[in-house]
């Protein structure tokens, strides 16, 4: 697996749309900090681009936020739906987790920090079982945040 730089100028032709394994690492430990999967519709090019690095890929419904997005809640992304303001957070898992653990804010703030000290490695792995079980062996072996 090689390295990839999430500033990259062709993130989008470098991300394929097929089923697969990714891992979050930092730049400067090359330490696994994430571990996630892309068995959706394009795949990994879904969950890494249009979720993990699209700033508008927020969360307005309160019932999806959690206590623990507390300093996010505090520093929402505002919007306004059907005539009524809502406060927005992180709706990926893993920038939610970087807004917790480092109190950053939602969107260009927690996607900021992923381009300036992570970087990106995937594998391609087209079966949806083998992927979740591949995963789950993963997670449980690696001390993630």
């Amino acid at each position: 697996m090689k390295k990839v730089d999430p500033n990259a100028i062709d993130l989008k032709a470098i991300i394929p749309k097929t089923k697969g394994i990714y891992f979050w690492c930092t730049k400067d430990t090359d330490e696994v900090v994430y571990i996630g999967t892309g068995s959706g519709v394009n795949g990994l090019y879904n969950r890494i681009v249009r979720q993990h690095l699209n700033s508008k890929y927020i969360e307005y419904r309160e019932e999806k936020q959690s206590v623990k997005d507390f300093f996010q809640q505090e520093h929402p992304i505002m919007k306004e739906v059907k005539g009524v303001l809502k406060a927005g957070i992180d709706q990926s898992a893993f920038r939610k987790n970087i807004g917790r653990t480092y109190c950053i804010k939602p969107g260009e703030g927690t996607i900021n920090y992923i381009k300036d000290n992570l970087y990106l490695k995937f594998h391609e792995l087209e079966d949806k079982e083998e992927l979740i079980l591949l995963e789950k062996e993963l997670i449980q072996n690696t001390n993630l945040f």
